[in-house]
């Protein structure tokens, strides 16, 4: 019998790329710029570095739904946490969402989706409420919390529909998915009146800022140790880094912002 395996970060990547095709040769260069390579590399780090110093700094110091992201926070250091865990099916709809990163906490149950720094990139029109239908389908007696990673700060651009703030993005198309669900009209109502308590959003800039903030916070740990932490922590932000001087793409000036 094969031991129990959970697919490292690295092959769940690969998994990914192997469903590119011809489109494989967009990662010849790393895939610079391109959300799933940039996601693997930055939540590989942000998994092995002590987790309420880091991961829970990032959603502490992340905007909107306040109270489900602290919750977050606090219970992330135990939380399981997948990154490109694949297919999440929504039965009432026939179809699949894939979130970047799905961390299944004591009582939140979060899915980041990050946007790459490829030129031009927006949402699909029906990409987060999916991502909400997704959350309310398998979070079982958790708090949802659909957490966004952004290359700006908002307005967010949805294909074909301009930009709009965040809470008004999620809203777009999910009437329609909704109904396409067979939900009631209370039901609709519902999960637009949810949006602010399980709606977030951070940019790829302050995720670097905070990151190189608490890793000047080590202290005390052995010389070892904190050298470890320190690579860790220096890969992170290396990642967002490179991957933000993606072809056609200026790099971000890190500065504090948080």
């Amino acid at each position: 019998m094969e031991p129990v395996h959970k697919p490292s970060v690295i092959s769940r990547l690969l998994q990914e790329v192997s469903w590119e095709g011809r489109n494989v040769n967009r990662y010849r260069d790393g895939g610079r710029g391109m959300e799933n390579a940039l996601t693997a590399e930055v939540f590989q780090g942000l998994s092995n570095l002590p987790r309420d110093l880091f991961l829970g700094e990032i959603l502490r110091f992340a905007h909107g739904a306040e109270q489900t992201r602290f919750a977050a926070a606090n219970e992330v250091e135990h939380a399981d946490l997948d990154v490109l865990p694949g297919s999440f099916l929504l039965p009432a709809l026939d179809m699949d969402v894939q979130p970047d990163v799905w961390v299944t906490g004591s009582s939140v149950q979060l899915l980041v989706e990050a946007k790459g720094f490829k030129k031009g990139a927006a949402f699909n029109v029906e990409q987060l409420p999916r991502e909400l239908l997704c959350l309310q389908a398998h979070s079982d007696d958790r708090a949802p919390l659909l957490q966004l990673i952004l290359t700006t700060p908002p307005p967010i651009r949805l294909a074909g529909k301009g930009r709009h703030r965040v809470e008004a993005g999620v809203a777009v198309g999910l009437g329609s998915l909704c109904a396409r669900a067979g939900m009631s009209a209370a039901d609709y109502e519902g999960l637009l009146a949810s949006i602010p308590s399980c709606v977030a959003w951070i940019t790829w800039s302050e995720i670097h800022t905070i990151v190189m903030r608490q890793k000047s916070a080590l202290s005390g740990l052995p010389s070892s140790i904190a050298a470890s932490l320190h690579r860790i922590a220096d890969g992170v932000a290396q990642a967002i880094e490179w991957h933000s001087g993606g072809p056609g793409i200026k790099p971000f000036d890190f500065v504090d912002q948080p």
